[in-house]
């Protein structure tokens, strides 16, 4: 394939230095790996990054989105909505309660969720709505939040950026991949005392005289260091990410970004998934689905009924963004999007 593709860009990779090297040290000397004081320090931290409320670090975001359900009062026979359009893990976190997921269809111009699809999911069994900021767009909370059932409202893609305590309880992911990376962690955030109470009773399992059933889900004291290092570095991964994704908005021809937008993903819309990943990958660029599956067909229902979901699995590709991006890397990557555009600012391959 020539000398520029020899070095395939991966889609994602973390940032990761000196700084998280010394911290997770620090947590292996001092001998308490488990939980602790540092667990507790990144929670304090955490909160006071998000301006407010309480943060119930875990080992997952996974394990976050159970616990806001749960805060919220979510069980069996009780019906939460969400998108068709998102990660399975959203789906799972629904199951574990053992509520029924109902899935909405997502604007096609944003892949969020909208208010107006929302409210023709409600029923007088839904329980709470789970609204993801996809791809670092943030999404329209506020407006979900006024249709009158509770909200947990997911930044695992959004982190750094708006939002953070719009809903009624949030939830962030820490995995490998996403805004700041322990590996794998979560955590839960909320401005009611009574909800952070639920979760932190829940995963605070042992040594307890009643038989309630709680969850192995404390994060460690060594993806805490991690965490505490990542955040410092927060502010400037999501500076990087804007800086890239405007210069590959220029590489497209396109205009300015939208407001608020995180670029978790930088996302274009394209004829062909498949032909355009292949065309990139011969330029040396590892390119994605962004979500491999919509939730409609994971649970057999009909395409007819999710147009929205439909459309964007079938035009949306992910090129890498990311601030482990080395200048070189980043122009790569634009120029090979330069290369497979047309004058319109539209996506040829």
């Amino acid at each position: 394939m020539g000398e520029m593709s020899r070095h395939l860009i991966p889609h994602s990779r973390p940032f990761l230095g000196r700084e998280e090297e010394r911290a997770v040290v620090r947590a292996l000397r001092s001998g308490m790996i488990g939980a602790g004081e540092a667990v507790s320090r990144f929670e304090g931290d955490f909160a006071r990054f998000l301006g407010g409320g309480v943060a119930v670090a875990v080992q997952t975001g996974s394990a976050a989105l159970h616990l806001a359900l749960l805060s919220l009062g979510v069980g069996p026979g009780d019906r939460v909505v969400l998108p068709s359009y998102c990660c399975a893990a959203v789906l799972n976190a629904v199951r574990y309660c053992g509520a029924e997921p109902v899935l909405a269809d997502p604007d096609p111009a944003t892949a969020n969720l909208d208010p107006a699809g929302v409210r023709r999911r409600l029923s007088a069994r839904t329980r709470a709505v789970i609204v993801p900021h996809l791809f670092g767009l943030p999404a329209p909370v506020r407006e979900i939040r006024r249709l009158g059932v509770p909200v947990v409202e997911d930044c695992a893609m959004s982190l750094g950026a708006e939002g953070g305590l719009l809903g009624d309880v949030s939830v962030f992911s820490f995995y490998a991949t996403k805004m700041m990376a322990t590996g794998h962690g979560g955590l839960v955030a909320t401005r009611d005392r009574r909800r952070a109470a639920v979760a932190r009773d829940l995963v605070d399992y042992d040594n307890r005289d009643d038989g309630r059933t709680r969850f192995n889900y404390r994060m460690s004291a060594l993806a805490a260091a991690l965490g505490t290092a990542q955040l410092r570095r927060l502010p400037g991964f999501v500076e990087r990410r804007r800086e890239i994704a405007a210069r590959y908005r220029r590489a497209l021809g396109w205009g300015g970004a939208p407001g608020g937008h995180a670029y978790y993903r930088f996302t274009v819309r394209v004829p062909d998934v498949e032909r355009f990943a292949r065309f990139m990958a011969s330029r040396g660029v590892d390119c994605k689905r962004p979500v491999y599956r919509p939730l409609h067909r994971l649970l057999g229902l009909s395409p007819a009924g999710f147009p929205g979901a439909e459309e964007l699995h079938r035009t949306l590709a992910s090129v890498p963004l990311y601030p482990a991006l080395r200048p070189a890397e980043v122009e790569r990557v634009a120029a090979a999007l330069r290369a497979c555009v047309d004058g319109g600012g539209r996506i040829r391959t």
